[in-house]
């Protein structure tokens, strides 16, 4: 007996366009990969986050204070330019912010007539040294994140090569009045303005503009890199903060590629050692063995828990809990304050020298306590 089956014809056409709908977009550009990159570049796989403390989590130095020129004010890795014909503007870490987010920084404005206004983040050159900047290899950027603010309109985002020569000035707008809305600016690769040279200096400027007078009034924006342009900060047209207004931001990220991902939520810890590269609020302590240089100076060493960037600090100074008290065979030797030029580190070890008034002895050793901490600063 002959058994005969027969199966019913189909499209393969059809059928490979419905294993495509499966897939969805991303599935589908992914199943097109030709090599193990461009497999990665489609899911932004790894660590990409290029911004440090893009969540706004960490805020060694304070929580609010009245912003100031050129000057870490809060927030760790993001200082102020800032220069207003009167009143001032708080700066701010917030509990307010979007979904996924905890914490947000925040420009509260009582002044007016703005000469300038710049929220900026500088990024070491060892963290950029695969993007190939400056070179015909150099990679796209996305920068993306949240920000809210009173003042609906349109605000320039600059980004300055490291030799300075070179910019990028792009614009995003907010369109409702305190809501939070989500921002993504994509970065043509950087082919001009020669290689990056990668060290511990800064190898991007990036510059979130809240003002600038008619003085910076530029030209048109371009949608590329540019000679750099002195008026830029109105570059095509800026809104400017002023009195009763605001501004936050929280959850930047940028990031290799032309896709803006999901934000990298790194653990505290980590945040947190990435920052003191930079800063460092570091408590002194009880019982510290120090070595008397000479009758009139005090030495000791202090142990850091990331290497900081460089071989000197722009400063080491204490804050305002200092309490001086040492002692050495009975005798309290007045301590009266650090000697910020000659305290130094070097790798992850700080020694600091100390003035002292009297009770010192050379070459004998006391125990000190300094009370407060010791502020370290080596920002870009």
């Amino acid at each position: 007996m002959t058994l005969r089956a027969s199966k019913p014809a189909f499209n393969v056409r059809e059928k490979l366009t419905e294993l495509g709908r499966r897939f969805g977009l991303k599935g589908s550009e992914l199943a097109a990969a030709e090599t193990v990159q461009d497999a990665r570049n489609i899911i932004s796989a790894g660590r990409k986050n290029l911004i440090i403390n893009g969540d706004m989590r960490l805020a060694q130095r304070a929580t609010s204070a009245t912003a100031s020129n050129d000057t870490y004010n809060t927030v760790d890795r993001f200082n102020t330019w800032i220069n207003y014909n009167s009143g001032t503007h708080l700066m701010s870490q917030e509990n307010d912010a979007p979904p996924g987010f905890s914490k947000s920084v925040k420009y509260t404005s009582s002044a007016t007539g703005a000469v300038y206004h710049i929220f900026q983040q500088n990024i070491e050159a060892n963290n950029l040294g695969h993007i190939n900047a400056g070179t015909n290899d150099a990679l796209p950027l996305t920068m993306s994140f949240w920000v809210k603010s009173n003042r609906p309109s349109t605000y320039n985002f600059e980004i300055i090569n490291d030799a300075g020569s070179h910019h990028i000035v792009k614009q995003y707008t907010i369109k409702q009045s305190g809501v939070w809305e989500h921002k993504v600016i994509h970065i043509p690769p950087q082919t001009v303005g020669g290689a990056m040279t990668v060290d511990d200096t800064t190898g991007y400027n990036l510059y979130w503009f809240l003002g600038g007078n008619s003085s910076y009034n530029g030209t048109a924006l371009t949608d590329n890199w540019a000679s750099y342009s002195t008026p830029r900060r109105n570059e095509g047209g800026n809104a400017t903060l002023d009195s009763g207004e605001y501004w936050m931001i929280t959850g930047i990220q940028l990031e290799v590629g032309n896709n803006a991902t999901d934000f990298e939520h790194r653990s505290y810890g980590e945040e947190l050692a990435l920052c003191q590269r930079y800063f460092q609020k570091k408590k002194i302590g009880y019982g510290r063995v120090a070595h008397f240089r000479t009758s009139g100076i005090m030495v000791f060493a202090v142990d850091l828990p990331v290497t900081m960037r460089g071989t000197s600090a722009n400063s080491i100074t204490q804050d305002t809990g200092l309490t001086q008290w040492a002692f050495r065979d009975g005798v309290s030797p007045t301590i009266s304050s650090i000697q910020t030029n000659n305290s130094s580190y070097d790798g992850s070890t700080l020694s600091l020298l100390y003035s002292v008034s009297s009770g010192g002895t050379a070459d004998e050793t006391c125990f000190y306590y300094g009370g407060g901490s010791l502020l370290i600063d080596a920002e870009l």
